[in-house]
């Protein structure tokens, strides 16, 4: 028999709803979307699932024709998403680091550091009021996260590329991405960051606070201290012989 559809099931399938819809959306059409996804709601419930949205500040009203994801609310959604992949790609991150050694972390990390020192400063200079209510956005999610490492990995993504546009240098934003483009990486560093026992989300307000402060030499600072602060956890738990690899790539200790 299947399990009853429970509130928090259609709150998820509310913000998929959302996140798919070309257009806004009201309270008719989300109860005829959850009905044809398997949950029929009355109209009225649809209603007070998109006020309760609202409230915790997940959609945007447009007029009076709807409402629409806002950045807090997509963030949600890949959280949420991320989740509920998280026994697979803790799997697979596990295989990932097999797969390392310490020096291929850390070189990336070398080169994060070079790249969003200057993102930061850009942005505390060029950051537009929509560009710091996003990047705060992420930074509050982060700010309280107690979740699971891949849905951390998501949300930290979208703070620090959130950042760069945020400066509006097209090369530093490209460079960014190529740097992260390996998703089982930054789980990686998710990873060792909770087995540390540091704090997954705390160093991001800071950043926000000096970019939002409009100080480029705090917010390069804030930033340094966020990345420095990865660099020390990694070489520990190397240095813990915890990377189950013996100096060359996959090949793992007897």
């Amino acid at each position: 028999m299947k399990d009853p559809v429970t509130h928090n099931d259609n709150i998820f399938m509310a913000l998929q709803v959302l996140g798919r819809a070309p257009d806004p959306v009201g309270a008719g059409c989300l109860a005829r979307s959850l009905r044809d996804m398997g949950s029929p709601v009355s109209m009225a419930t649809a209603g007070r699932i998109l006020w309760e949205l609202d409230e915790k500040g997940y959609v945007e009203k447009v007029s009076n024709k709807g409402r629409i994801l806002s950045s807090a609310g997509q963030a949600y959604l890949e959280k949420l998403e991320a989740e509920g992949k998280s026994n697979t790609l803790a799997q697979e991150l596990l295989e990932e680091l097999y797969m390392r050694t310490p020096r291929d972390l850390l070189d990336i990390l070398v080169a994060r550091r070079a790249i969003e020192r200057e993102t930061a400063r850009l942005a505390a200079l060029k950051a537009t009021k929509e560009d710091l209510a996003q990047i705060k956005a992420f930074a509050e999610i982060l700010d309280g996260e107690r979740g699971q490492v891949p849905s951390i990995s998501v949300i930290d993504r979208m703070f620090h590329e959130a950042i760069a546009q945020a400066g509006k240098n097209s090369v530093l934003i490209a460079t960014l991405k190529l740097v992260r483009q390996d998703i089982h990486i930054q789980h990686a560093f998710a990873y060792i960051r909770q087995q540390e026992g540091s704090s997954l989300g705390g160093d991001h307000m800071p950043i926000y606070e000096a970019i939002a402060g409009r100080d480029p030499d705090a917010a390069e600072k804030a930033m340094l201290r966020h990345i420095d602060n990865i660099v020390r956890d990694v070489e520990h738990y190397s240095n813990e012989e915890n990377f189950p690899i013996d100096g060359e790539r996959g090949k793992k200790r007897e």
